[in-house]
């Protein structure tokens, strides 16, 4: 179900999804047109998950990933499940050891309580580190090492 994804058009698609796009900008890319969106492909692991969208990793040393998600609606309902194996998945296919976070804006409750549920631990709070709409949020991080 799960696979390494360098498909530019499947990804574009994915992040670009009306029901992802409206959850994946800030202030700084509030007017992109989504049409003229380009993925960055260099360093970027992008982890297609079936028919269910993208899992996103974006090395940040040589075991540090910061990751995100794009599901599309067809995850409604099967968020946890899909994270769970996308993580299983990941951890298997490396033989090094490796740490996932995930830095996610205060405001996303529903987001935050994924993370939680799928074994992600939280590390701490970022203060004021995301602009939205001219309002500054706090981002909270979470965790999770290979084990």
């Amino acid at each position: 179900m799960f696979e390494i994804t360098k498909d530019a058009e499947y990804i574009k698609y994915c992040l670009t999804h009306p029901a992802v796009w409206r959850h994946i900008q800030d202030d700084a890319a509030k007017d992109i047109d989504p049409r003229l969106f380009f993925p960055p492909m260099n360093g970027v692991i992008y982890v297609k998950a079936g028919e269910y969208g993208l899992l996103i990793a974006k090395p940040l040393n040589h075991i540090n990933y910061d990751v995100h998600i794009a599901l599309l609606p067809s995850a409604r309902g099967k968020a946890v499940e899909v994270c769970r194996g996308a993580i299983k998945w990941f951890f298997e296919s490396s033989d090094k050891p490796i740490r996932l976070t995930a830095t996610i804006p205060s405001y996303r409750h529903r987001i935050i309580k994924l993370a939680e549920s799928i074994g992600m631990e939280f590390i701490g709070v970022n203060k004021k580190s995301f602009l939205l709409n001219g309002a500054l949020y706090d981002q909270h991080l979470y965790g999770l090492s290979k084990e």
